[in-house]
């Protein structure tokens, strides 16, 4: 009978242990995930120093604007970024697939098709179309 107390009184720790752990990723990747966004930064900033500094309608509005620029030029900044890394990338697997024997291409297409689902994309900006 004792045991049964122990061996419940664990499974409960250990599942709100798991959950605890779960929830806390979810709730870090979902702040990380809103400061990797210009506009939902530039939005968060500009309440901060509304808050903080009681800006009037007019510093507001020239700050908005001065930060709305800013930020267009951090996005296109971030574009370039991720078109370059994804260049490099791209001539990296080229390099690495002229090495494999037909086998080895075999499961290395595998793997390429699994870059395609998971790259620079996470950061939920498109490269500028030539």
């Amino acid at each position: 009978m004792r045991w049964k107390i122990i061996l419940t009184l664990a499974a409960v720790v250990l599942i709100s242990g798991l959950a605890g752990g779960v929830i806390g990723t979810r709730l870090a990747y979902a702040r990380i995930h809103r400061h990797n966004i210009p506009q939902t930064w530039n939005e968060t900033v500009m309440r901060k120093l509304q808050r903080q500094l009681r800006l009037t309608p007019d510093q507001a509005q020239k700050i908005q604007a001065r930060m709305d620029s800013r930020v267009d030029e951090l996005t296109a900044l971030r574009e370039q970024t991720i078109t370059k890394t994804n260049g490099i990338i791209e001539q990296l697997i080229d390099d690495v697939d002229h090495e494999l024997t037909p086998e080895q291409k075999v499961e290395f297409a595998k793997l390429k098709q699994e870059r395609g689902q998971t790259t620079l994309d996470l950061l939920k900006v498109q490269p500028r179309k030539k």
